[in-house]
């Protein structure tokens, strides 16, 4: 019978962050794609993963090479943040909707609201039907704007994570010690084993709101297991049994924010 190639599975060691797959082949094969900038390792069946982290770990020098390069080459973000581009706010699309005429930011905020706005060159970020509207001084650069919708999408988060951390803890049967959210390139979460505490990507404000209860877990499963051997995996079955899924399309979306 031929073998299957084997799902695709999450490793570290050091700071190196890898994707495996065990698959029929002879020999260990490492790559890196141009347009993901994530490490892939294909090795064959039964390669013990200490073989597999000694195989990244000589490759080490390679990797930093060519991440260096894919970095220089990469495009610049197109994401201006300005009106008529797209926005994800838990996985549905709306459409950006930049005010800075007086007059239409006090339209959408009210008199009082709009004129303390305006004097203080602060904004307001709100949903409305298939709109995300963003009311802001006209001397707003792309980058505070990026800012001021970052700021309203953590603030988004932080309101609804008690929650999901609250019925994540009764899977788990482990409590962190603090949560925080931040914006990362490389990472949907974080644990600190040490501290308990757990660190979740600002991006998740972007995916459906499964994708955040998937990572909450996976973090809080670490509380438990340190690295993501089989006792890890054996308890994200139990836990959330759809993870393999859940996994396999973050890494696909990873790559479109």
């Amino acid at each position: 019978m031929r073998l299957r190639p084997s799902e695709i599975e999450e490793h570290q060691i050091g700071e190196i962050e890898y994707l495996l797959q065990y698959k029929r082949i002879r020999r260990m094969y490492l790559r890196l794609k141009p347009q993901e900038s994530k490490v892939f390792v294909t090795a064959p069946y039964r390669t013990p993963l200490s073989e597999v982290e000694q195989f990244v770990s000589r490759n080490r020098e390679w990797i930093r090479r060519q991440k260096e390069k894919q970095e220089q080459m990469a495009p610049k973000p197109v994401r201006q943040y300005v009106t008529g581009e797209e926005v994800y706010v838990w996985g549905k699309a709306y459409e950006l909707l930049v005010l800075t005429d007086p007059e239409m930011v006090r339209q959408l905020c009210g008199e009082e609201a709009a004129d303390a706005l305006l004097k203080h060159h602060m904004a307001s970020v709100k949903l409305e039907n298939a709109k995300l509207l963003l009311a802001c001084p006209s001397g707003f650069d792309e980058a505070k704007r990026e800012q001021c919708i970052d700021l309203w999408l953590k603030r988004q988060m932080e309101a609804f994570l008690p929650a999901i951390f609250q019925g994540c803890r009764s899977l788990v049967g482990k409590q962190e010690s603090s949560w925080y959210v931040r914006k990362m390139k490389t990472r949907w979460g974080t644990c600190n084993i040490r501290t308990g505490r757990i660190c979740i990507n600002l991006n998740l404000g972007h995916l459906p709101p499964e994708y955040l209860s998937y990572i909450v877990i996976h973090e809080l499963t670490h509380l438990w297991e340190k690295g993501h051997g089989e006792q890890f995996k054996a308890r994200m079955d139990q836990y959330y049994p759809q993870w393999r899924e859940r996994r396999q399309d973050i890494i696909k979306l990873a790559y479109m924010l």
